[in-house]
């Protein structure tokens, strides 16, 4: 019995996956021409063309991934592999549900390859928190967020259980290849050069400016996440090249992260490919890129933001009168 590949990209988060994602349903007949199914379980491939903000092809909270094989698996030809990607997948296989699919790899019934993108910890920390406040209605400064940052020790329990289990996962560092992603996605599903297409936008998901990030958690105050698609989505929609900046923080909060996290990506660096190893900057060459929380002049906004944001409020507005 010919074993059944699957691909499984899984983040994770803020390391260009709706980017990637976007690629994946702009080459969906590409994919195929290489016998590669990548299925529409979400209904998102038209937001996804579009370079709008995605979350993959499959929800694992609304249909198992076991459950997901399982169906695609009966009606697919033996020879053709199944890719999924969704950055929740990074802690679904880390977690118990997971345990299925991973006891048939390793009854080799499943060809399981697994792709993650890990981020240099204070660039991936400010991105990170830029997104809590954008989609999951945090108003916590940047330094009480980072207080309980610990995606590298996440990333070290995740490669030591995919080593376990003896799934085939390749380690790439989205800091040192964030210009070439697809490049790197091409070379682990074995596609030549430039076989995916990239949407017209090349930046989804951006983060945000320190305007807009005043702004949005001044929202998330009043409104949780329900302000996410209130404010944050029509910006990064509609204004995708409107360059991003880092939070305002503190030099004192600052080293206090940068030696906790040199301390703790030593142990991770240990799982991960010498190449795509953590690099955690010097305090000087670091606090010289943030602005000080006291800046008189650390919010602005553009004609074109203060239209997004009119257009969003007065559109709800006429909504509710009518």
């Amino acid at each position: 019995m010919t074993k059944r590949t699957i691909y499984l990209h899984v983040g994770h988060g803020k390391t260009g996956s709706s980017f990637l994602q976007s690629c994946f349903a702009m080459s969906e007949e590409t994919l195929q021409a290489a016998n590669i199914h990548y299925p529409d379980l979400t209904n998102s491939f038209a937001a996804a063309r579009a370079g709008r903000i995605t979350a993959g092809n499959i929800h694992s909270g609304k249909m198992p991934l076991g459950d997901a094989i399982e169906k695609l698996d009966r009606g697919l030809p033996e020879d053709q592999a199944i890719l999924f990607s969704h950055e929740e997948l990074f802690a679904y296989m880390n977690g118990p549900a997971a345990k299925p699919i991973l006891e048939r790899v390793a009854a080799k019934q499943y060809d399981l390859r697994v792709l993650c993108f890990v981020r240099n910890p204070l660039d991936h920390a400010v991105s990170l928190y830029q997104q809590t406040v954008k989609r999951s209605g945090n108003f916590k400064t940047f330094a009480e967020f980072l207080d309980n940052y610990r995606v590298p020790q996440e990333v070290l329990r995740f490669v030591r259980t995919m080593s376990a289990a003896g799934v085939k996962t390749t380690i790439y560092n989205y800091s040192q290849h964030k210009e070439k992603l697809t490049n790197m996605l091409e070379t682990w599903l074995g596609l030549s050069c430039d076989a995916l297409k990239k949407p017209d936008k090349l930046v989804v998901n951006r983060s945000v400016t320190n305007g807009e990030l005043a702004f949005q958690i001044e929202f998330n105050k009043f409104l949780g996440s329900r302000a996410a698609s209130f404010i944050s989505d029509p910006l990064c929609n509609n204004l995708p090249d409107i360059k991003s900046e880092n939070p305002a923080i503190t030099r004192k909060d600052l080293e206090a992260f940068l030696l906790q996290m040199a301390e703790i990506t030593k142990q991770t660096n240990d799982v991960l490919p010498l190449s795509e190893s953590y690099t955690v900057p010097d305090l000087e060459d670091a606090i010289a890129k943030f602005p000080d929380p006291k800046d008189p002049m650390l919010f602005s906004f553009t004609q074109d933001q203060l239209r997004v944001i009119a257009d969003r409020i007065s559109r709800t507005l006429i909504n509710l009168d009518q």
